[in-house]
């Protein structure tokens, strides 16, 4: 698990100003919970995994390098064109429509979600992109100092400037949603298969690329 950003830590502590009286833990409980809503409402995390594709079988588990799948925003092939597969349920395993004849490495493009927001049994700053934080920071900023003023019977609670705050927040979701809408346009030439089976760091918001070779048996 990846150390905290300089731009999250920033962010806390702009947080702790304008909410006197705030516990670092309450404070690190809340950002999950913002980020939880901020990257559910706007699929602006996303994360290219490779999946090398064998014929007679449909279903492949994939895994992120950091945080969690919760959505399959396309999957494409060498030639960059679009294939025809989904999630299962379990968010953890791609399963495509159609079984292939030759063996081929795929791409599934994800959309990811923070974890959990504790280590070791204690509140921990969840892992993030810190291009999220400079592109979205003052939107996030919001909805984490909404939330807490949102909060009845603290020092900090003030629902009416909460809920000014927050509103501002969701419009950060909305242009977050539409800028990744944006660069992933099904169809465009946006999704780009990876040069190379290799997972290097996370660059520009959005996860390089990761190969899981080991698919399931097709049923």
């Amino acid at each position: 698990m990846e150390e905290p950003c300089q731009e999250v830590l920033e962010l806390l502590a702009s947080a702790k100003a304008l909410l006197m009286g705030a516990s670092d833990n309450h404070l690190i409980i809340t950002l999950h919970r913002t980020l939880k809503e901020f990257f559910d409402g706007s699929n602006c995390w996303t994360e290219g995994i490779g999946v090398m594709v064998v014929p007679n079988t449909l279903d492949y588990p994939i895994r992120p390098i950091t945080g969690e799948i919760i959505r399959l925003q396309a999957v494409i092939d060498q030639n960059n064109v679009l294939q025809a597969a989904v999630l299962l349920q379990d968010l953890d395993t791609l399963h495509f429509i159609y079984p292939y004849n030759n063996v081929q490495p795929m791409v599934a493009i994800v959309s990811k979600n923070v974890t959990s927001p504790y280590r070791d049994g204690r509140p921990f700053v969840p892992f993030v992109p810190k291009e999220i934080y400079r592109n979205y920071g003052i939107g996030i900023l919001d909805g984490l100092v909404g939330w807490m003023m949102s909060d009845d019977g603290q020092s900090y609670s003030n629902p009416a400037k909460g809920m000014g705050r927050l509103l501002r927040f969701r419009n950060t979701i909305a242009q977050a949603r539409t800028a990744a809408s944006h660069m992933n346009a099904y169809g465009a030439q946006n999704w780009a298969f990876p040069q190379a089976f290799r997972v290097t760091s996370q660059k520009g918001g959005v996860s390089t690329f990761n190969m899981n070779p080991s698919p399931i048996t097709a049923r």
